[in-house]
């Protein structure tokens, strides 16, 4: 696809019956790949509600069973809308049959030639914010890993999609200009002003934003993608709201999870990490 064409969500989307060599072609094609519904309802709704419930108990907590919720942490920055909770594979059952999803971890093992696994399951809620969501990104400069995101109820254009810009997983070209030539730049809207290295303004990605496609699609729904490739979630309008599940893939047939800097001690009571030991993750 070249940088003069429109993508559209159809052109990465795939049936539910897709094998991995699909899946694979998809992802190396486009960098992302979704399939609606690849859930059932009977399957998602469990985990939604159970996230809910503890996310209405109020601030940040650290449960006993070693998942921990954050909501108070990203208040006036440009990621104020994420209320999350980690490792909902602690508390739900179905949440760890996603985590452990064979043919999901496969599909990552085989896209980078080496096993891959989890390092973190995470739920997220966004809702309305008068803070804008961060803006066009990458995930790293280091290393192209993988995320599997999982509709936890049906995604409108209002209730926040995520997007992406198809192919640009790609373009070193890109990633070089970011990381080299351009620097940092805030998020549109951020009140903190910080310039994260790997935020894109408009300019920069110029033509790339005619690839720019909005995943909208009902509960159930995942999406595989590439975090090499240029992202950022679309800021939920009225009554909006979109409630996910995030497998955070990474090198390694059996990681010890990530804390991501919030609770090193649950972590660790939950799988006795030794963070000295696993500097990596």
């Amino acid at each position: 696809m070249s940088a003069h064409q429109v993508s559209t969500l159809h052109d990465v989307v795939l049936g539910k019956s897709a094998g991995e060599a699909e899946i694979l072609a998809c992802l190396g094609e486009n960098g992302i790949c979704v399939i609606p519904t690849f859930f059932p309802p009977e399957f998602v709704d469990p985990i939604r509600e159970a996230c809910k419930k503890r996310m209405a108990e109020p601030g940040d907590i650290n449960y006993e069973d070693g998942s921990y919720k954050r909501v108070e942490t990203y208040k006036g920055t440009s990621a104020a809308s994420n209320e999350r909770i980690y490792h909902a594979d602690c508390f739900s059952e179905q949440a760890g049959l996603f985590r452990h999803h064979e043919l999901l971890k496969s599909v990552a093992s085989e896209y980078y030639g080496s096993p891959h696994s989890v390092h973190l399951c995470l739920y997220e809620r966004h809702r309305p914010n008068e803070i804008p969501t961060r803006g066009f990104h990458l995930d790293t400069f280091e290393l192209s890993t993988f995320k599997v995101m999982f509709y936890l109820n049906d995604v409108g254009e209002n209730d926040g999609p995520t997007s992406y810009l198809v192919g640009t997983h790609k373009d070193a070209d890109l990633r070089y200009q970011k990381e080299h030539v351009w620097g940092g730049a805030a998020s549109a809207g951020d009140p903190s002003g910080r310039k994260d290295p790997t935020n894109f303004t408009d300019e920069e990605l110029g033509p790339r934003l005619r690839r720019h496609v909005k995943v909208i699609g009902p509960q159930g729904t995942i999406v595989l993608f590439d975090t090499w490739g240029v992202h950022k979630g679309i800021p939920p309008g009225p009554d909006g709201e979109r409630h996910v599940l995030v497998n955070y893939y990474r090198r390694g047939a059996d990681l010890p999870r990530s804390d991501f800097g919030f609770n090193a001690q649950a972590d660790y009571q939950q799988y006795h990490v030794d963070y000295n030991r696993h500097t990596a993750v």
